[in-house]
């Protein structure tokens, strides 16, 4: 039974060992296959993504689309890509990014969560109003 306990132990040491906070730099695909976000670090331990592709980015008249449905009525004419959609910190103690803002255009809401990168794979749980919502991206190559 020790050598059990020592192995599960000795296995998430190594996993806080092995995890860097750039490993989340790079373009993630959304769980849903219709968006690309680009993360990339803005300062030591500091980072931001902005949305880069959208599977549908223009509306019936051939127009980028719009952030029509952000709660502040004066930037509901900017373009959805190329807009900052999170901003994260990487917190070494707890082995994940603090995500302090996370927006989401189709809904028009910001929230709060964390973050882990696992390989390819991104789990992003993020709320507001005590509720929450977790999503998955996957890395692109």
């Amino acid at each position: 039974m020790r050598k059990f306990i020592l192995l599960l132990m000795l296995a998430g040491l190594s996993t806080a060992i092995w995890a860097k906070p750039d490993d989340i730099c790079g373009v993630w695909l959304d769980d849903n296959k219709d968006g690309k976000t680009e993360f990339y670090k803005v300062a030591p331990n500091k980072y931001e993504a902005k949305l880069i592709w959208l599977a549908k980015s223009v509306d019936k008249d051939g127009k980028p689309l719009r952030d029509a449905k952000n709660p502040d009525k004066s930037l509901r004419n900017r373009e959805l890509i190329g807009q900052i959609v999170m901003r994260m910190d990487w917190d070494e103690k707890e082995q994940c990014y603090i995500l302090h803002y996370a927006y989401d255009p189709k809904w028009g809401m910001t929230g709060t969560g964390k973050m882990w990168v696992d390989g390819d794979v991104m789990t992003i749980k993020a709320g507001k109003w005590g509720i929450s919502v977790t999503r998955t991206m996957d890395r692109v190559k």
